[in-house]
């Protein structure tokens, strides 16, 4: 079998070497993959070659997206120098007119060409803007979406800033797919359609050995900022047909954890010490006697932590689109890739927040007062004055809580129902007033235990996770490729894959433990007796 290596220094290869060496990768791989027992050295060997593989991959990828971004930036130059030009005309030439205009004979009245499609120039500011020096790049991660190239309407590299447009795009790439050739099972082509790139500042990018420091910085407090009409008889016309679609929908409700880039695949974490460990095994006290009679002193040793390998997980969406539905209904195409995009960061952040839960554990259970106001400020409190304690933490270090985002609704129609006080009207801003005068910051999240649809009040009970802040850090992959493909398998059936994409997550736990708290709704607006001698407790 042929052996296949790359030179460690892929810069040595140009477009055609790289294109090549790909090419010999993929022919290594399939031979070794399509064996029917292979051996040790053959899994090694196919692991090597994909590892290769992977390499080769993202070197083309980043050529290509830094071509398109130069192209585009050259484009907005040029533009914005012709615009200068134009908005500026010199002396001499105000009130003439052109020489084309003084020797073009008169002709018959022709057709006029038709217009090509729309390009979006940059400006003279935006070119101006461009030279501007740049603010330093904040401590958080930005999501840029940059058009592929042979995009219709798209100028290559150029930024694209909603997600509607990524749709627009999808279907204008599958509306310029070359005609079919070859034959069914033939590989599959690719076109790209846009790039989602997270850029990251150098100090939150995992790689060769800094990953304590990206996560405690990633996870540093101070990083955050400051804080229908009826009517009566027929209209005998057919109706009209509306093909618009209803919107509304957002990524509201996300759960908001610290992210790091995570460059190879995985990160490997320790906890280090434990301090109620070291706070119950270390160090030591005797009396005058003792230290007479020579009495052993007792020391700590230190041993060696253990570590844990948490690798990402593929998490991706893939659409199919029927050729002739795409064709003659492209809102529908485009309106299904929008809502799928938004659909994707939900069902991520629920599976972030199913990951979190099961390291957190079994969950502690809060007493009743009668009030989910009380239930859930007193509860909160206690467990946070608990952790603090644990860890001996910093009076006024901000904990964090994950809530259903209904718990909300409860506790504002449990302040409402008391007698005696004005708290009706409690906005969303006064009730975090609440939770920050206990040191609390608390997230209130969609996509766990939602409300069930035509439920007659709240539910019994509700669950929500307590932490210090960094406890949980979520790991990404930087680039993100949103594709359209077809293969011959596919034009058999008139469909295409309208939307393919793909990204690596990982949810890292750091150095504290989380605590899952179950708490009793009751929205009754009651209040402690004057003379009440009960107090509130956990089991």
């Amino acid at each position: 079998m042929d052996e296949f290596s790359v030179n460690e220094d892929l810069s040595t290869y140009d477009a055609d070497g790289l294109d090549a060496a790909i090419g010999q990768g993929n022919t290594v791989l399939d031979a070794l993959l399509a064996l029917d027992n292979p051996s040790d050295d053959d899994v090694a060997n196919a692991e090597r070659v994909a590892a290769a593989l992977a390499d080769l991959n993202t070197e083309k990828q980043r050529r290509e997206m830094a071509a398109a971004e130069r192209t585009a930036r050259m484009t907005a130059l040029r533009d914005g120098r012709v615009e200068a030009s134009d908005e500026r005309p010199s002396a001499e030439n105000e009130g003439s007119v052109e020489p084309a205009q003084q020797q073009e004979p008169e002709e018959e009245e022709q057709e006029p060409p038709a217009a090509p499609p729309p390009v979006q120039r940059a400006t003279t500011r935006a070119t101006l803007a461009r030279r501007t020096e740049r603010p330093k790049v904040p401590d958080t991660s930005r999501l840029v979406i940059t058009a592929a190239a042979d995009v219709p309407e798209f100028a290559t590299g150029s930024d694209i800033t909603e997600l509607a447009q990524v749709a627009q795009a999808t279907v204008n790439r599958m509306k310029g797919f070359p005609g079919p050739a070859g034959i069914e099972g033939a590989q599959m082509q690719q076109f790209g359609v846009a790039y989602f790139r997270k850029q990251f500042p150098q100090e939150l990018v995992v790689d060769r050995g800094n990953d304590m420091e990206a996560m405690m910085l990633a996870s540093r407090e101070a990083r955050l900022p400051g804080g229908s009409l009826l009517a009566a008889g027929g209209w005998c016309a057919p109706s009209e047909t509306l093909y618009d679609f209803c919107g509304g929908e957002s990524t509201d409700g996300l759960v908001d954890l610290p992210e790091i880039q995570v460059s190879r695949g995985g990160v490997r974490t320790t906890p280090g010490p434990d301090f109620a460990t070291l706070y119950a095994s270390s160090g030591f006290t005797q009396t005058e006697a003792q230290a007479i009679a020579g009495t052993s002193k007792p020391c700590y040793e230190v041993v060696c932590p253990t570590f844990t390998d948490t690798r990402l997980d593929a998490v991706g969406l893939c659409i199919k689109v029927p050729i002739l539905t795409n064709a003659a209904y492209p809102e529908l195409v485009q309106r299904t890739i929008a809502l799928s995009l938004i659909a994707h960061q939900h069902r991520v952040s629920a599976s972030l927040i199913t990951k979190m839960i099961a390291k957190a554990g079994a969950a502690v259970v809060t007493a009743d007062v009668g009030s989910v106001a009380s239930n859930t400020l007193d509860s909160l409190e206690l467990i946070a004055e608990t952790i603090r304690s644990d860890y001996r933490l910093s009076a006024s270090e901000t904990l964090e809580v994950v809530a259903p985002h209904w718990l909300k609704g409860a506790i504002r129609a449990d302040l409402a129902a008391r007698a005696g006080v004005d708290l009706l009207a409690v906005t969303d801003a006064i009730m975090q007033t609440y939770f920050a005068a206990r040191s609390v910051r608390v997230q209130w999240v969609y996509n766990w235990q939602p409300l069930v649809d035509r439920e007659e009040g709240y539910p019994a009970t509700v669950q929500v996770l307590v932490y210090p802040a960094g406890t949980f850090v979520k790991g990404t992959s930087d680039v993100i490729n949103l594709n359209a493909v077809y293969d011959a398998a596919s034009l058999a059936v008139n469909t295409y894959t309208g939307l393919f994409m793909e990204e690596g997550i990982l949810l890292l736990q750091n150095c504290y433990k989380a605590r899952l708290v179950t708490i009793n709704v009751k929205a009754a607006g009651v209040t402690g007796a004057t003379n009440s001698t009960a107090s509130f407790t956990l089991t």
